[in-house]
């Protein structure tokens, strides 16, 4: 059985998925600039530029993959990857954004749902593990919607626009590989 090489997304999100081109970069650049969109994330530079360099750089990259969600009439809803695919240790890092226009529908859950699930079968991976800003907390209901238990605080992991900030490290390992338990090991 060949496998599908994009994340299929659940019938009732009305989007899909396919491969970030450069062009996308205008219509996330235009969402992630808004106010506030970024705030409670690492990003940095969003010009039109710097994610087109991004784009390229993954498409040419297999540590990386990303794709657009789109709407049913092609429009950039947000994108969906995974960071730091790691094949030999059979684990990468899921990474996502979206539009504040087409928040609260589940696109951002679904998406991670389905390209940790791909990333599981496709890639053979044990474990997709995510970092969020501490003070992200709608990121941190979609991690914890998609499945992902929260292992612990990476105090000072990252500087966020010159500041350095403590991040939650996020996981999901298949259930057998603790005995059935693996949905259920949350942290406190």
């Amino acid at each position: 059985m060949a496998l599908h090489p994009t994340p299929i997304l659940p019938l009732p999100l009305q989007a899909h998925l396919r491969e970030l081109v450069l062009p996308d970069a205008v219509a996330s650049s235009n969402y992630l600039s808004l106010p506030d969109v970024i705030k409670h994330t690492s990003w940095g530079d969003v010009s039109v530029e710097a994610l087109q360099r991004q784009i390229f750089d993954h498409s040419r990259n297999t540590r990386c993959r990303r794709w657009a969600i789109l709407d049913s009439d092609d429009q950039l809803l947000g994108t969906v990857g995974l960071n730091d695919i790691d094949i030999e240790h059979h684990r990468a890092e899921l990474a996502y954004d979206l539009s504040p226009a087409h928040q609260g529908r589940g696109l951002a859950t679904g998406a991670a749902r389905a390209v940790i699930a791909w990333a599981h079968t496709a890639l053979g991976c044990v474990r997709v593990q995510a970092t969020v800003l501490d003070s992200n907390l709608r990121s941190i209901a979609v991690l914890e919607r998609a499945g992902m238990q929260r292992e612990g605080l990476l105090r000072s992991y990252r500087h966020v626009r010159g500041q350095p900030r403590d991040f939650w490290m996020y996981a999901h390992t298949p259930p057998q590989l603790h005995g059935g338990q693996g949905e259920s090991r949350a942290a406190p």
